[in-house]
């Protein structure tokens, strides 16, 4: 169950140490999610998490991020993750669930021991599809999976453990595999190279660098073949992502709500920003509530449409909010300011804005939750 008390102290604890260093990765406050079991928050409290739903994580990804949005960025990986992990068994083909309760074994065993897990999937001229995705993984005489080409926006860089990243794999190397597979790669093994590219206009600690792979081991697939198309696990992370930039208004909200203002015309509009936000909220809320794996086609486009408009409209409330607060807020390192930027940053490119119209453009007319 969700704590939000406790979650709400934790990010007090974290806008503190933020508003002391802008730009460090926030290592204290990854840590202190490690130590609350936070970061794998979705298994069951015996695989030592909290047995999180999906809707509970996203709410615990906005809460956060009103207070911290680099830090909700960095635990959404990770807390997305372990929601994949924590479904149920009977969804995984029969004749995969033996090597699946392994993995699931060996990754519960990881988080409690403080291991970090990344993404790191983006590429350049893909357009945020993962059909586009140039780097491959090549099977060896060793029966191991070698990752070869660049990834962009891996988040927390050389400070993560292990990154899972999409590649193309052929069926020659791995019967039953999709276009693309999801590979789990060490960080700290030949081949990685963590560059120390990235200086986003906000989201900046992050440390989302460009990683280039050459012949970098895996230690194997995520799941099983076929596991993107099978299982639908990017629906999950869409969710956390769109609750960032929503948080961010939150905390714009909170931040001009504090003390009542004077002018009646500047309450309405408050009161007219928490409306926006509240019904921003509730469809990212329902939405969430609603994952599944293999939720299939019709989910998978509203999940497209929820980050769209959630992510448009949340960082559309985040402007109009900060335009409110007035000129003693123009200043690099105000609250407001920084929340500004951060609505701006990382999560609109999760995926970009154009692959999600096209996709929503090809589901037009085909759903049949409105007969």
């Amino acid at each position: 169950m969700l704590d939000e008390p406790a979650l709400r102290t934790l990010g007090l604890r974290f806008a503190e140490r933020d508003a002391k260093d802008l730009d460090a990765y926030p290592v204290a406050n990854v840590d202190d999610l490690k130590a609350a079991a936070l970061l794998g928050a979705p298994f069951a409290p015996s695989l030592g998490g909290h047995g999180w739903t999906a809707a509970e994580a996203a709410r615990a990804i906005e809460l956060l991020a009103s207070y911290s949005p680099s830090t909700a960025l960095i635990w959404a990986m990770p807390l997305g993750f372990a929601g994949i992990y924590s479904m149920d068994v009977e969804v995984v083909p029969p004749e995969a669930r033996t090597a699946w309760s392994a993995q699931v074994d060996e990754v519960t065993a990881r988080y409690r021991a403080g291991q970090l897990y990344a993404a790191c999937n983006s590429e350049r001229g893909a357009g945020g599809s993962v059909a586009a995705t140039q780097t491959t993984a090549r099977r060896g005489a060793d029966g191991v999976f070698r990752l070869t080409g660049d990834k962009i926006l891996a988040t927390s860089g050389s400070y993560a453990d292990v990154f899972f990243s999409t590649a193309k794999v052929t069926p020659q190397d791995l019967p039953g595999a999709g276009v693309v597979e999801f590979f789990l790669v060490p960080t700290r093994t030949p081949g990685v190279e963590v560059l120390t590219d990235w200086d986003g206009f906000g989201m900046r600690s992050t440390e989302s660098h460009t990683v280039r792979y050459q012949d970098a081991p895996a230690e194997g697939i995520l799941g099983f073949p076929d596991f993107l198309a099978r299982i639908q696990p990017l629906e999950y992370w869409f969710n956390l992502f769109a609750a960032i930039p929503l948080g961010c208004a939150r905390g714009m909200l909170r931040a001009l709500s504090t003390s009542t203002p004077a002018a009646p015309a500047l309450r309405v509009r408050l009161n007219d920003a928490r409306m926006r936000y509240e019904a921003l909220r509730a469809y990212l809320l329902e939405t969430a509530a609603a994952w599944r794996p293999a939720g299939g086609p019709e989910y998978a486009a509203r999940v497209l449409r929820t980050k769209t408009y959630v992510g448009q409209e949340a960082t559309a409330l985040c402007a109009t909010l900060f335009a409110l607060g007035g000129g003693r807020h123009y200043r690099r390192n105000d609250p407001l300011a920084r929340l500004l930027a951060d609505s701006f940053a990382g999560t609109a490119l999760r995926p970009p804005l154009p692959l999600a119209l096209d996709a929503m453009l090809d589901q037009f007319g085909s759903s049949e939750e409105y007969a």
